[in-house]
């Protein structure tokens, strides 16, 4: 049994996988106090996994502690820290320095890859939203990174006059008061980029959505393609590179 790990921007996203099917799991922000508490009241409630494979694009000290609360659990426990290279499972990087390309990024090229071999095209909905291509060989193409939705609602609480954060859901539609038209600003904002990104620079048949807000935006795009939402992309691809690793 593999505990699998995302660290995010703000969020630690965790769940268990025995032989590809996935099973408990949780999450909790690293923002608040006592996170780590929490994560050890829930790990201390799992049968002992072989190997934690960990996801991170936050603070080596966040990826540390939680290294050292599955030792405490399980000290016989092994650890595998996923990195982007220049290639892997049958994907290849097109950053010039590989391991430049956020890990999030790389692992769901990888289940892209392995899942969906004939789409070129996969979104991350996340803090950041981005989006990146391959081509039918495996090649990555590229990508791009924009602000996701919590980032751009919070560039105009703190940039703009008498405009508050926005935490509730509204209707999506044409507003008449503020909360309700930053909403929907900011989906069709994302909903833009996507669709626009998808058609112009890959050509997409189909493209894969993951991430926390991947079914909100899932359901507004009207692109003339399909569209999946996979919310455990990044485990899928974290536990494909830790099999290859011989872990």
């Amino acid at each position: 049994m593999k505990l699998l790990l995302d660290i995010g921007n703000t969020r630690i996203k965790w769940c268990v996988d025995k032989n590809g099917d996935i099973g408990a799991r949780g999450n909790v922000s690293y923002k608040q106090k006592g996170f780590s508490q929490e994560i050890q009241q829930y790990w201390s409630k799992l049968d002992a996994p072989q190997l934690l494979a960990i996801s991170s694009v936050s603070a080596k000290e966040i990826r540390q502690q939680l290294v050292t609360i599955a030792k405490q659990n399980w000290p016989d426990i092994n650890v595998f820290i996923a990195k982007s290279s220049v290639q892997a499972c049958s994907v290849t990087n097109a950053y010039q320095d590989a391991e430049k390309l956020g890990v999030d990024r790389w692992l769901g090229l990888i289940a892209l890859r392995h899942y969906y071999p004939e789409i070129n095209c996969i979104v991350d909905c996340g803090t950041a939203i981005t989006l990146d291509c391959l081509d039918e060989t495996g090649q990555h193409l590229g990508g791009l990174i924009s602000p996701g939705l919590q980032l751009m609602k919070k560039s105009l609480y703190q940039d703009t006059e008498d405009l508050g954060f926005i935490e509730n859901q509204c209707s999506l539609g044409l507003a008449n008061f503020t909360d309700s038209a930053i909403y929907t600003g900011t989906i069709y904002a994302a909903a833009g980029l996507i669709e626009k990104a998808a058609r112009d620079l890959c050509q997409s048949k189909a493209l894969v959505l993951t991430g926390g807000d991947a079914e909100l935006i899932a359901n507004i795009l009207i692109l003339k393609l399909e569209v999946i939402v996979e919310p455990d992309f990044v485990f899928k691809g974290l536990s494909l590179l830790a099999k290859e690793a011989g872990v």
